[in-house]
């Protein structure tokens, strides 16, 4: 697919940094639900993967009803297989959402520090102020347990219809109070490009010390037959997504949080209901995801986003 020529802009100078290393990248276990759980670890590392990002929620990797006796299993096989696991993509939402505190205990025992949050959604039948408004009390509810457990929240920039910060306006108005290393933001780099093209930059800016992990995703708008407009998410490089700019970004601001691929071009998105199949050779999968892997880290060493 043919992606539009954006402009690269250059976010800010920064200075050299002498030591090479690149932060960790994983890959979110979601785009693996057609394997089990060991041979979804022998694919990431095949690949050549850092880490992964096990889904803890319902038709995820691991079912929340059960994750103290499968997550610590599922986190030993993959450390013993050299990736590491820092996050985990939970459905939580605020303190009432079911299993929440035994989903934190048991990551905060295995030291993990991160986990992905579920979605808030409007209803636009309504006074959106006063929905943004009622959503800050509930996320003051994790609050607590997140500091019991050393645990942060990152809520997903997510574009979809309907959804609550792929703007990332709207969502950071809801936590901006908060102590970013409690409750922050899990940015996805194709969805915040969907909502504003270019014109990502401004809110970055203003969300960057909440911003603590990181979503990696690269999408183009393309024109439908019958002339309105949509978002395709394409490979790594291949459409809108200001690479360097939000490494550079991010690299500014002292980022060393998570960084997780999600594939979600060449039908590699997955099911969240554990019944996707793998429409290809394991081989063509392992080629795709590779070809993107490779260009996130090229992209990174570009920008210097280093681990120091």
């Amino acid at each position: 697919m043919s992606a539009a020529v954006i402009p690269v802009i250059d976010v800010i100078d920064v200075i050299d940094v002498q030591t090479p290393a690149l932060l960790q990248v994983g890959l979110f276990s979601r785009h693996l639900q057609w394997a089990n759980v060991e041979d979804a670890i022998d694919v990431t590392r095949q690949i050549g993967f850092d880490a992964i990002e096990w889904a803890v929620r319902p038709g995820g990797n691991i079912s929340p009803e059960r994750v103290e006796t499968d997550l610590p299993k599922v986190v030993e096989s993959s450390r013993k297989a050299g990736l590491a696991v820092t996050m985990i993509a939970t459905a939580i939402l605020d303190a009432r959402s079911p299993y929440t505190e035994a989903i934190l205990r048991t990551a905060h025992g295995l030291g993990i520090r991160y986990y992905r949050g579920g979605m808030f959604r409007y209803d636009y039948h309504g006074d959106l102020e006063q929905q943004l408004e009622a959503l800050k009390p509930r996320v003051a509810t994790l609050v607590e347990l997140n500091q019991k457990y050393g645990m942060t929240i990152a809520y997903h920039t997510h574009s979809g219809p309907g959804n609550i910060g792929g703007n990332v306006w709207d969502l950071w108005t809801v936590i901006k109070q908060f102590d970013p290393d409690v409750i922050g933001l899990n940015y996805d780099t194709g969805h915040t490009t969907a909502r504003g093209g270019i014109g990502w930059i401004d809110a970055a800016h203003v969300a960057l010390k909440h911003i603590r992990c990181l979503a990696i995703k690269d999408v183009a708008w393309k024109r439908r037959p019958d002339g309105t407009w949509a978002s395709e998410f394409c490979p790594i490089g291949a459409g809108m997504v200001d690479f360097k700019g939000v490494f550079t970004l991010l690299r500014s601001g002292g980022f060393r949080g998570p960084i997780n691929i999600h594939l979600e071009h060449d039908n590699l998105l997955g099911s969240d209901v554990g019944t996707w199949k793998l429409d290809m050779s394991r081989e063509r999968f392992v080629t795709i995801v590779k070809y993107d892997l490779d260009q996130v880290r090229r992209l990174m060493k570009e920008a210097q986003l280093t681990s120091l």
